[in-house]
């Protein structure tokens, strides 16, 4: 007598219906969660100017940033670029975090690593105290991978938001980019600093959107830098916040002759 074909082993179009289903219900979970999870602060509201927020304690957040260098007016030899910043974000307190970038860069005949980089944020309060003055220092290294990256370079910036997450929000930047060629002896050049600061205001609408415009300035002050002229910016953005998930995108524009026509970004973050 033969067996029924619901007695035997399932045939393999069975297995395969099942794992495909399976798939779709921990993607609709996933989704779930999301949907239902209460929103959170993004970590910046911003294009270009940090903010104060850190990653909770002990809590890694992978973040992609990703944003395009338009022609400069007075220096039309020079091409239109691409660049991409992705890397994990470490929380070891309530005051300290860490973040591990990898740069990498396209411009029209090449592609190539630019950079990898270890970032120090420092907040002077605990970041449960969101609201009123919130500084913060942030110390940047970034170690060059190819010679088109210049020489490695230390960043500091001292950062200051003002305001709450429910109200309008100030943010503060200035700094300095300290070009370092003495650290790398195949690295022609010498020692240059760039200082960089900007204003940025943020405004609420409803508990997961928020509007901004920043300004966001370059200046050389010494040494061979980039840019090797002053820059001006000004232009809006908008961040939207969903449980673990947060995505802040928009564009500046050059106010000057020495500056891109257009500085284009995209940051997003998820928290793992």
């Amino acid at each position: 007598m033969s067996r029924r074909r619901s007695d035997g082993a399932p045939g393999s179009g069975t297995l395969s219906l099942v794992a495909r289903r399976a798939r779709l219900a921990r993607w609709l979970a996933a989704l779930l969660l999301l949907l239902v999870a209460p929103a959170r602060a993004a970590r910046t509201s911003h294009l270009f100017l940090d903010e104060s927020q850190l990653v909770p304690e002990g809590g890694i957040e992978l973040e992609q940033w990703v944003w395009a260098y338009g022609r400069v007016p007075n220096r039309i030899d020079r091409p239109a670029s691409m660049w991409l910043w992705w890397g994990p974000a470490i929380s070891v307190s309530n005051h300290l975090e860490f973040e591990l970038p990898l740069q990498v860069v396209a411009i029209p005949d090449e592609t190539y690593l630019h950079s990898i980089g270890l970032v120090a944020r420092y907040r002077i309060f605990p970041r449960e105290d969101d609201d009123g003055w919130q500084p913060l220092i942030r110390v940047a290294y970034g170690h060059p991978l190819d010679p088109a990256a210049g020489p490695p370079s230390l960043e500091t910036t001292f950062v200051l938001t003002v305001g709450s997450l429910q109200g309008v929000r100030t943010t503060f930047n200035v700094g300095v980019l300290m070009g370092l060629p003495f650290l790398q002896e195949t690295t022609p050049g010498t020692f240059s600093v760039l200082g960089r600061g900007g204003l940025g205001v943020s405004f609420p609408l409803g508990q997961e959107w928020r509007v901004a415009g920043e300004f966001f300035g370059q200046l050389p002050i010494h040494g061979d830098t980039r840019p090797s002229k002053g820059q001006m910016y000004l232009g809006p953005s908008v961040a939207w916040t969903r449980g673990p998930f947060w995505i802040t995108f928009g564009s500046l524009f050059g106010l000057t002759g020495d500056s891109s026509r257009y500085y284009p970004r995209v940051l997003w973050g998820i928290a793992l």
